[in-house]
């Protein structure tokens, strides 16, 4: 399981910095993971994990000595992994190298009462392909999700 968050962490490495959805969420994270993880199933995606990232990481601190962790001092940092079958028939359908944009993910900074989650948008990698219209379909959908989340802007 680990080696997929840091495969789609690489994912959105490679993706320019325009390439993402931002949500800001009047909210702690608290509030906002469940009702995450209730707006993606409302839009039929089906999360296949949930890690606290920044609790894991700061578990192993005295083991791995990471220069200024969580330098911005955020509460907490969560990953969330997630999938649409239809969406990676889709892509497998379109162009089978670009099934590999699923599972989807997207991760949740929380600091006090705000909540920020960031998507990498599928689009960016797909641009010029025939899995691009899947692409967009997709950001649609989970942007879709995003917004239909309590106090989203």
């Amino acid at each position: 399981m680990f080696v997929s968050v840091v495969v789609a962490m690489f994912l959105t490495s490679v993706a320019g910095a325009t390439d993402e959805y931002v949500e800001t969420i009047a909210a702690p994270i608290s509030q906002v993971a469940p009702e995450l993880a209730r707006a993606l199933s409302t839009h039929h995606f089906k999360v296949v994990m949930h890690l606290d990232i920044l609790k894991r990481i700061e578990a192993k601190e005295k083991v791995l000595h990471i220069p200024d962790l969580n330098k911005d001092r955020f509460t907490d940092v969560q990953a969330f992994v997630f999938c649409n079958p239809m969406f990676f028939s889709q892509l497998l359908n379109s162009d089978w190298k670009y099934a590999a944009l699923c599972p989807l993910n997207l991760t949740v900074y929380g600091k006090g009462a705000s909540t920020v989650i960031v998507y990498p948008e599928r689009i960016a990698y797909a641009q010029k392909t025939p899995a691009n219209r899947t692409a967009q379909r997709i950001d649609s959908a989970v942007i879709a999700a995003l917004k239909s989340i309590p106090k989203a802007n």
